[in-house]
């Protein structure tokens, strides 16, 4: 995957900031429990979750921001408080949708912020880390090159020419965007001492350096990267089980390449991007073929 472009093709009709929102990479939160519908502390997270969203909005309209769409990126995608949610925002709910965490992105928006990320499958201190699918997915590459949330999602935005200014969430989740993205500004609210513990700031002081930091990415939006990989792309998704691969290799052009490794090609990332979003709906029913 390349790409880095550079700063100078600002489009002058753009205007405002389209936010992903997720919810493991919110201050406090450390354990899966706090994340599933129906588990006590559950309404909690999505308190935490709707504070440090308005507090990403609230820095980016004091920054001159007057156009925000908010899309909830997290799990069934029906977790903001919305009576707690800035009233000056339009708000993207619900699973089904295209796109996914990507709803609504399109070529009018300026920048996008991903507020509560997590950090790819498989890394190191790092709280819940996973992939798109956690019950699904070991890894995914696209040209070879393994991805997160992050750089796909930048990704998707970039292939509409937004540039991704704004991470926030645990260290690694912010110095493995930065890797990828040089020039994000990264917020981190705590660093994992493992896959479900962290070290956390409070989440009112985590509020105010996402304050800080979107007025900062949305000031000087002009110079965050604008990710745009270059084509043609090899799509390749290393499955939980063989299974998986049985039932997605059943979508026309995905070849089997390896026991539980597909492969798909295109020359379009929009389009990559879509059949794995499609592969994940078609290997997810392997996930529950053992009692829970």
């Amino acid at each position: 995957m390349s790409a880095l472009e550079g700063a100078g093709d600002h489009i002058a009709e753009r205007n405002g900031v389209f936010i992903s929102v997720d919810m493991e990479g919110m201050a406090g939160i450390v354990h899966l429990h706090q994340v599933m519908r129906g588990m006590p502390e559950y309404e909690r997270s999505c308190r935490l979750m709707t504070a440090e969203t308005n507090a990403a909005i609230t820095g980016a309209r004091r920054a001159g921001a007057d156009r925000i769409v908010v899309n909830d990126s997290h799990g069934d995608m029906r977790n903001f408080l919305l009576d707690e949610l800035d009233d000056g925002v339009e708000v993207i709910s619900g699973a089904d949708k295209p796109f996914s965490m990507g709803a609504g992105l399109d070529s009018t928006f300026e920048v996008a912020f991903f507020v509560g990320y997590h950090a790819s499958v498989g890394s190191e201190r790092a709280v819940m880390d996973h992939t798109y699918g956690g019950r699904t997915i070991y890894a995914v590459r696209i040209n070879g090159r393994p991805q997160s949330e992050a750089t796909l999602n930048a990704a998707l935005a970039g292939s509409f020419g937004v540039r991704t200014a704004l991470i926030t969430g645990d260290r690694t989740t912010v110095e493995e965007a930065a890797r990828d993205l040089p020039g994000i500004e990264g917020v981190v609210v705590k660093e994992a001492l493992g896959r479900q513990a962290a070290r956390s700031f409070h989440p009112v002081e985590a509020c105010r350096r996402i304050e800080q930091s979107a007025h900062a990415a949305y000031s000087r939006r002009d110079s965050r990267p604008l990710y745009r990989p270059s084509g043609p792309f090899t799509l390749e998704i290393d499955w939980m089980n063989a299974s998986m691969a049985d039932l997605s290799v059943q979508i026309p052009q995905v070849q089997r390449a390896g026991g539980r490794t597909v492969r798909y090609e295109t020359g379009d990332f929009k389009t990559c991007y879509q059949m794995m979003l499609a592969m994940l709906v078609m290997a997810t029913p392997a996930a529950y073929q053992y009692p829970r």
